[in-house]
């Protein structure tokens, strides 16, 4: 159910009709005061203030200004509503459509369109309440002078508004400040997990833990749990998991990450022992939460891949944009390198017994690094710009991660070990994503030639001056066309 309600949550946040609802909602119970007030003062007391800056205004004037205010309003709104979605159709052909959540979510394009609408509904519910003027016969004169008042400052503060507006729309649609949100989204996310231990080994268990986790005859009686709706599993209640397994004295392992895709009637979670899965049916469908977009609730690799959608429209042919490319990598690294240092929440849970009652599984940082190092790697590959960029990212993630010491010291004589990080130090999963994406591939044998008609270089012994080695290879700080063909 809270993962439900996160998911409620939001949507709402994303939506362009929540807030302008509230403060539409805001502006007729503020209607309601200030007319309140004028009808239990005396028609007199602005008089008695004596200000030449708040006149006292009769009911033709008082109609007059409310009636413009009102159409102004409205007609300014379709202005803001038209220039928001040329801006959404802008980000969506550049930067690509899952960024259209982010400009959803953005709340000053939210209150923008808010604030002309709650003047414009101020404005008509003050007008319908002005009488007295136009021969009107047995009706007493009333001109709230107080909400009238009110109705001019708000329309002041429209206007400063829309001119923020100009600015914030400008703004939105530079790739610096669209990487520099997403950064910082992703920056909150990572500090609201917990700071990793020095002497923790892994993010998460290791394998042979969960492993040893798991009741005997856990495979031997198993029930499974069909997904009853299709899409993307956005957050799971793991809380919620255990309490409902725990009254049934059974052991629910879920099937699919958060992030992954669930087709309609695949199986979504197994249950242990058989006999209650019918009964933990209907808990487990309200402990997760599917919908059909990806959320960043509980989905890290959604930010990244975020980024990576960016870098990939910029490598493209059609935009060809390596400048962009290298500020997604530098967002990247340093993503990952703040994810090294979280303890992500963990697989296996447990009730208040210490007995094992649910697997919630999580994508590794590993496989995460490798995810998006590797189709980095795959575009930039007719791109030298960008490949030395990349490299000199894998070199710095290599130093900055904890306890793996630089690659190509001294001490080391074989070209392959010269980049492999030693036993003790390869406990990061970083570390470890590194030389996986950027493996040797296998050499001609003595006597043949390459692809070009060469003969196979001998590799190098150990790593020189001037040179860095990332991932088993070894590419000079300055790589000419020859050392850029050994990268590719």
């Amino acid at each position: 159910m809270i993962s439900r309600l996160k998911a409620a949550w939001e949507d709402l946040n994303s939506s362009y009709w929540f807030v302008p609802a509230a403060l539409g909602l805001g502006a007729f119970l503020l209607s309601l005061v200030t007319l309140a007030v004028d009808r239990r003062l005396s028609p007199a007391w602005l008089q008695r203030l004596d200000l030449d800056v708040l006149p006292v205004i009769q009911s033709e004037g008082a109609r007059s200004v409310l009636t413009t205010v009102a159409s102004s309003m409205i007609t300014v709104a379709g202005v803001v509503f038209s220039l928001t979605l040329l801006v959404l159709t802008q980000a969506s052909s550049q930067f690509g459509p899952r960024l259209l959540n982010n400009y959803m979510r953005d709340r000053t394009n939210q209150f923008v369109l808010g604030i002309f609408v709650a003047t414009f509904v101020y404005a008509l519910l003050v007008l319908r309440v002005v009488t007295g003027g136009d021969g009107e016969v047995g009706i007493d004169p009333f001109v709230p002078n107080l909400s009238v008042m009110v109705a001019l400052v708000l329309t002041f503060f429209t206007v400063a508004i829309l001119v923020y507006f100009f600015h914030h729309t400008a703004q939105s649609i530079r790739v610096t400040h669209v990487l520099g949100e997403l950064d910082a989204a992703l920056r909150r996310r990572l500090e609201a997990l917990a700071e990793r231990e020095p002497d923790d080994d892994d993010d998460r268990e290791d394998p042979e833990d969960i492993a040893s986790a798991i009741p005997l005859g856990f495979r031997d009686d198993l029930g499974m749990i069909a997904a009853r709706r299709g899409g993307y599993l956005q957050s799971v209640d793991a809380d919620a998991l255990v309490a409902s397994a725990g009254e049934g004295n059974a052991v629910v392992r879920l099937i699919p990450i958060v992030g992954a895709f669930v087709m309609r009637g695949a199986p979504l979670a197994e249950v242990h022992p058989a006999t209650a899965a019918d009964g933990l049916d209907e808990a487990v469908h309200l402990a997760v939460s599917i919908g059909p977009d990806r959320s960043l609730t509980q989905d890290l690799a959604f930010y990244f891949d975020e980024f990576l959608e960016i870098a990939l429209r910029a490598l493209s042919p059609s935009m060809n944009d390596p400048f962009t490319a290298r500020s997604c990598i530098d967002r990247i690294g340093q993503g990952l390198l703040l994810l090294d240092e979280r303890r992500l929440p963990r697989q296996v849970h447990v009730d208040d017994d210490g007995v094992v009652r649910a697997f919630v599984p999580l994508q590794g940082v590993g496989s995460l690094t490798r995810h998006v190092l590797a189709e980095l790697r795959r575009a930039s590959a007719g791109n030298l710009f960008v490949t030395q960029h990349l490299l000199e990212t894998l070199v710095a993630l290599r130093r900055a991660v904890r306890g793996t010491p630089p690659c190509g010291s001294p001490s080391t004589t074989s070209w392959r070990r010269s980049c492999r990080p030693p036993r003790a130090a390869s406990r990061s999963a970083i570390t470890r994503a590194c030389v996986r994406c950027w493996r040797t591939p296998r050499r001609p044998r003595h006597g043949t030639t390459t692809r070009r008609g060469r003969p196979p270089s001998r590799p190098p012994q150990g790593a020189s001056a001037g040179r860095a080695t990332v991932g088993c290879r070894t590419v000079r700080d300055r790589p000419d066309q020859e050392n850029y063909r050994q990268i590719r």
